[in-house]
């Protein structure tokens, strides 16, 4: 995908998060790794998108995607702990609160390195999540225990080769 010049930065990565988060199935893989586990979705579907697009990133490139939306990341977080707060509550308000997180996991997109162009070109896809897992799992600021770390696994395996 060739980002338009009159996109907001990381719409690319937006757009194609999005398409990935509605394919059957990814959206419950992807909250079981965050709920249980303590995953970030955003950074999955970061990886998930550069396995797709071929790509091959290294611990160093994925460290990159968390010192750069490091800030926009903690937004998130915080919009989503208000959001799950408020999911009994009134309606109107945990709405409210489910547009303030979607908002703030944007710009964890906008602040995001693209990652259709991270990394290196690996046309072996089983080579290719193999290799992102691992970075991945090496990259994460918190050692993951080892169902955190089969869950991140899992969810590569979402990536359409």
């Amino acid at each position: 995908m060739t980002e338009d010049k009159s996109d907001p930065p990381g719409a690319d990565f937006w757009r194609s998060a999005l398409q990935l988060y509605q394919r059957p199935g990814v959206a419950a893989a992807l909250l079981a790794l965050q709920d249980r586990h303590g995953g970030d979705v955003m950074a999955a579907l970061w990886a998930i998108v550069a396995i797709e697009a071929g790509r091959s990133p290294s611990a160093s490139d994925i460290q990159g995607f968390f010192e750069a939306t490091a800030d926009a990341r903690l937004e998130a977080a915080a919009m989503r702990a208000e959001r799950r707060r408020l999911k009994h509550g009134d309606p109107d308000d945990y709405d409210a609160a489910k547009r303030r997180e979607l908002a703030a996991e944007r710009a964890v997109a906008a602040a995001a390195p693209a990652p259709a162009t991270t990394g290196v070109a690996e046309p072996n896809p089983l080579r290719r999540r193999a290799a992102v897992t691992a970075a991945f799992l090496a990259a994460l600021p918190d050692p993951p225990d080892a169902a955190a770390a089969a869950a991140y696994g899992k969810s590569f395996q979402i990536a359409e080769a």
